[in-house]
């Protein structure tokens, strides 16, 4: 039996002899295994920068919101307050109203908040200042209404009018308010999805005043552990249950609870499973380039071995047996495969970087992937040019020399 050596020189010497052969042979292995590796890269980069961006913006913060009117009150807020773990809450409700200013009116959603929004949501200060809860008509606004809504920017310190209605006065009614502080930031935050950038806030207690409105449509709480967050919300659930009538038994039926409720953790979860939805999709096709490029492999090989009769009659004839001819034209299939697959790798690699620079992403190569798309691109190799080889090896000596 020849050495494993002499085989990859002899199907190197027999793969240089053929190069465009060879190197088309490779294309679609070298597409499929930048597609595996690109789309490994890139979904690794994403998890760990929406990881990294919840992280940073939320300070282990919970969402309860009211799935109908005229649900939450004081007596619930309070119940999240006093539930154990909660250090900060922050109840939120909102109108469409009416913004003037200079002269120039929009229609734009009004939020009554309390202080500590900021804080739990990790809210990004563009400009100047939150108001505390004992502030009076003053306000926050967004970014890009500050800059962009109306045709002159609303600096720090100017006033706005701001028309809310009042249900149980059936009628309108307009406050003027000094603008303190301007939320948002270039990028956005993840949590909010970049809505801070176009809300205008005033305190709860003013846009209680002016509406009338004393319920809640969400309240925000923190949380002071991240390993307990989850315990924390289930058990907000449980008391707010109780208080609003709902048994035991059904906190596992949403359709018999009024309200919803979502933590942190929560949505870190639901981000990894959509990216690795996204993942699975784009591997899907890497994989679809992968088995056409096993298909070019497997027909060049035979080919190959039709090509090359007389060449297999004239080693078995000089002594090689049938799993010497095996291995070398399995070699052969192998070499084109790795390097394929290498070649394959480094494209990948290109492509996710450039993606992660256009994308604002810090790229994160997991070694696994790599190994993952290497190991594919020689399994491929192997199963390909099996079928070709065994036939190569099983060729009868005298009729391989009497063919061509």
């Amino acid at each position: 039996m020849i050495s494993l050596s002499h085989c990859f020189k002899m199907a190197a010497a027999s793969l240089r002899s053929s190069k465009l052969r060879s190197g088309l042979t490779a294309l679609g292995i070298i597409i499929g295994i930048a597609a595996v590796i690109a789309t490994f890269t890139l979904g690794s980069s994403f998890t760990g920068y929406f990881t990294e961006q919840l992280d940073t913006q939320g300070s282990n913060y919970i969402v309860v919101g009211a799935s109908m009117p005229n649900l939450f009150y004081d007596a619930q807020m309070d119940i999240v307050k006093n539930t154990p773990g909660i250090t900060g809450v922050s109840p939120e409700v909102s109108q469409t109203g009416l913004i003037t200013f200079a002269n120039e009116v929009k229609n734009l959603s009004v939020l009554g908040t309390q202080e500590h929004m900021i804080e739990i949501l990790s809210l990004p200060v563009y400009d100047g200042q939150m108001f505390s809860d004992t502030d009076s008509y003053v306000a926050v606004v967004g970014k890009n209404i500050s800059q962009e809504e109306f045709l002159k920017e609303i600096p720090l310190r100017s006033t706005i009018e701001i028309t809310l209605y009042n249900e149980m006065k059936k009628e309108y009614v307009t406050e003027s308010f000094k603008v303190i502080g301007i939320l948002g930031s270039d990028e956005g935050s993840l949590i909010t999805g970049g809505s801070e950038n176009t809300i205008v806030a005033i305190p709860l207690r003013v846009f209680q005043e002016m509406t009338g409105e004393m319920s809640y449509e969400e309240i925000y709480a923190m949380s002071d552990s991240r390993e307990d967050i989850n315990e924390t919300t289930n058990e907000i659930k449980r008391r707010l249950a109780r208080n609003l009538g709902v048994s035991e038994r059904d906190l596992d039926d949403e359709e018999k609870i009024p309200f919803m409720t979502m933590n942190q953790a929560e949505i870190l979860e639901q981000v990894s499973s959509l990216t690795s939805t996204l993942q699975t999709f784009l591997l899907a096709i890497g994989g679809v380039s992968l088995v056409v490029g096993a298909v070019g492999i497997m027909n060049i090989m035979i080919v190959t071995v039709t090509e090359r009769t007389r060449e297999i009659g004239t080693l078995k004839a000089l002594g090689y047996s049938s799993k010497d001819v095996l291995m070398l034209f399995v070699i052969e299939s192998i070499i084109i495969s790795a390097i394929g697959g290498l070649i394959g790798t480094i494209i990948g690699l290109i492509i996710a970087y450039i993606g992660a620079n256009l994308l604002g992403l810090t790229l994160s190569v997991p070694l696994s992937g790599v190994l993952i798309g290497v190991g594919l691109s020689v399994a491929v190799g192997v199963l390909a040019g099996a079928q070709p080889s065994y036939r190569a090896a099983k060729m009868d000596p005298v009729e391989a020399l009497r063919d061509i």
